[in-house]
């Protein structure tokens, strides 16, 4: 995957710019610290059991068990989505499954998350592979974004993006 960089102007005043690009180890402290912190916003830290370094290992060590891609702003590292392929029984094929997609409070409203979004979608798009995550039921405006993105939404939570639905446009 290649790192994004774009440039745009929040408001007509204040420059901004954003990079997405896969994490590397030395990434891992952050991207933990957003990963916890979305367990905190959804109210179920108390359900996050890993720890720091075995996130590390997990993401880094020898045999990979998750991948991450990582948004920054103005050189900040502002949002998160982790993600793995494994193989769907139903589909007879594999996917990419987003595990944790999260924007910290502070960086919200720049458009972070949904090109975190596209920049999977793009990756799933080149492997000609489904993506497929969950989300709470109650986030309306967000399941109305994903629909008009080509997203295949269900109303038990399940989102399904299929290869032919995932634009080339990365805006």
């Amino acid at each position: 995957l290649s790192c994004h960089r774009i440039t745009v102007w929040h408001l007509g005043r204040q420059k901004m710019s954003y990079t997405i690009r896969p994490a590397v180890k030395a990434d891992a402290p952050a991207a933990y610290k957003l990963v916890r912190e979305l367990a905190e916003h959804d109210g179920l830290g108390d359900y996050m059991q890993i720890d720091e370094a075995t996130f590390t290992e997990a993401a880094f060590g020898a045999e990979p068990q998750f991948s991450i891609l990582l948004a920054e702003l103005n050189g900040v590292i502002a949002g998160v989505v982790t993600y793995f392929r494994r193989f769907h029984i139903w589909f007879g094929e594999n996917l990419i499954e987003i595990d944790d997609l999260f924007v910290s409070p502070d960086a919200r409203g720049h458009g972070i998350g949904k090109k975190l979004l596209l920049a999977i979608g793009q990756l799933g798009k080149s492997e000609n592979v489904h993506v497929k995550w969950m989300i709470t039921t109650d986030s309306v405006r967000t399941i109305h974004m994903y629909r008009r993105m080509g997203v295949d939404y269900n109303p038990r939570g399940l989102c399904l993006w299929a290869p032919k639905d995932i634009s080339e446009d990365t805006d």
